[in-house]
């Protein structure tokens, strides 16, 4: 029910739609719509036609905020709010000191950004004490540039991204991560204004990581530390069903650990089939699933599981002969490389040889249900509709059956399965994780 606050000399009460009107007092002020429009509660029957009103009695009251540049704007709370949510108060925490300074500020028409910085510095200083004051002043004034020194390098200054995303190679959790970007570099713009030497900074890294996440991570930093300044390569082989997030997994490993160079199976298969006819090859042209049609004899349309490894093995010794390639050139050049594709089988990691400085790590993603690949496939009609859906959807069985025999396969030769229950999210840190105990495992360096 629409409501109208009403001020009788010095007592407020508040009157509904069913007030009788002879109550009304002289001095009105409105809330909700009634405020901007307060025509629309006579017409509605909520005030009596016989009552005028003056403009200025609707005028909505605004505090304005004069910024340094001289431009000036009204004060928002939910602005005000969400900038306290950044130094670690909770939305109620938050919501309540913008509240409460606004109405300290009320009575004024025009505020300085200084003055709301000073009251809120003021109740902080009360309800949280003086460290999340500075931290709260630390983030008005910006971030600070801090500079690494390092001696015949060009300067270079801290960055929080590049920061976080070495954390998160860790397989720190995001949102501890991001508390310890924080925590970071409030200490470097408290005691290391001036800039801190580069090994001086990794030794403050780990030990904060140590004391936040524990000395497993403060381990795993120290040794992609280690590795970055080696001449050693990292070379991660993904291998998986279609529609698992094999391509999503090596696009966000080659972006967090800068690794220009990848390549997936399907591309060294589209290849092979313009170079190998299907009289000489059949089983590459077909799908790694349906490779069973090649080798069933006589011809069927139901494939046995014995017929689907055939088929599937046969395919994938053609496409390693194309990957060994690659890694082997990988290793003369000296570049790490992300290879992924279905080819990519676990057993891969004893049919060839790689220098002892590579830094080898086979991974095989899984979906953890036929439910859960089928709403992948799903999914994908979205992300990327030219891929389309049905072919998949309609050899589920098929493709289920493959990614048993591969989960077999891993299992034998010791290489780690993650299962992707939704592609991102715990499935990456648990990766990274992977990949930094195999990087801690071949220090030092």
């Amino acid at each position: 029910m629409l409501e109208l606050e009403l001020e009788p000399d010095l007592s407020r009460v508040i009157l509904g739609h069913n007030v009788p009107r002879s109550l009304y007092p002289a001095r009105i002020s409105f809330m909700g719509l009634g405020r901007i429009f307060p025509s629309l509660l006579v017409s509605a029957g909520y005030l009596p036609q016989f009552i005028t009103f003056k403009p200025e009695q609707f005028r909505v009251s605004r505090l304005n905020v004069i910024h340094p540049d001289g431009e000036s704007a009204p004060f928002l709370r939910g602005v005000l709010t969400r900038s306290l949510q950044k130094v670690g108060l909770t939305f109620s925490e938050a919501y309540e000191i913008a509240s409460a300074v606004r109405n300290q500020l009320a009575a004024r028409e025009e505020i300085s950004s200084d003055d709301i910085t000073e009251a809120v510095s003021s109740i902080l200083l009360e309800e949280s004490g003086p460290e999340m004051v500075e931290r709260y002043r630390l983030t008005k004034a910006g971030p600070a540039w801090i500079r690494i020194n390092e001696k015949d390098r060009d300067r270079m200054w801290f960055s929080r991204t590049i920061f976080r995303h070495r954390l998160e190679i860790c397989g720190i959790p995001e949102s501890l991560s991001e508390r310890l970007v924080r925590d970071t570099h409030d200490r470097l713009t408290r005691d290391y204004s001036q800039g801190i030497d580069r090994q001086e900074l990794h030794g403050l890294a780990c030990e904060m990581v140590k004391r936040e996440a524990g000395e497993l991570f403060a381990d795993y930093l120290d040794a992609w530390h280690r590795l970055r300044q080696s001449n050693r390569t990292l070379v991660i082989l993904i291998g998986g069903t279609p529609g698992v997030g094999k391509s999503h997994a090596a696009s966000l490993l080659a972006s967090r650990l800068n690794i220009s160079r990848t390549a997936s199976t399907d591309m060294f298969r589209e290849v092979m089939r313009s170079l190998r006819p299907p009289e000489i090859a059949p089983e590459l042209h077909y799908s790694s699933f349906e490779a069973w049609k090649a080798v069933n004899s006589p011809p069927s349309n139901r494939y046995t599981i014995e017929t689907l490894s055939k088929g599937f093995n046969r395919q994938a010794d053609e496409i390693e002969v194309a990957l060994h390639a690659l890694l082997a050139r990988s290793q003369r050049e000296q570049f790490s490389t992300i290879v992924e594709g279905v080819h990519v089988r676990p057993s891969i990691v004893k049919d060839f040889t790689l220098p002892p400085d590579a830094i080898v790590v086979p991974l095989l993603i899984a979906a953890d249900r036929k439910r859960t690949l089928q709403a992948f496939f799903r999914g994908r009609a979205i992300s990327a509709p030219r891929r389309g859906r049905k072919h998949y959807l309609d050899n589920i069985e098929a493709i289920w059956d493959l990614q048993t025999l591969l989960v077999s396969e891993a299992e034998k030769n010791g290489v780690p399965v993650v299962v992707n229950e939704a592609e991102g999210g715990i499935m990456m840190t648990r990766m990274y994780s992977l990949i930094s105990a195999a990087v801690l495992k071949a220090s030092p360096f």
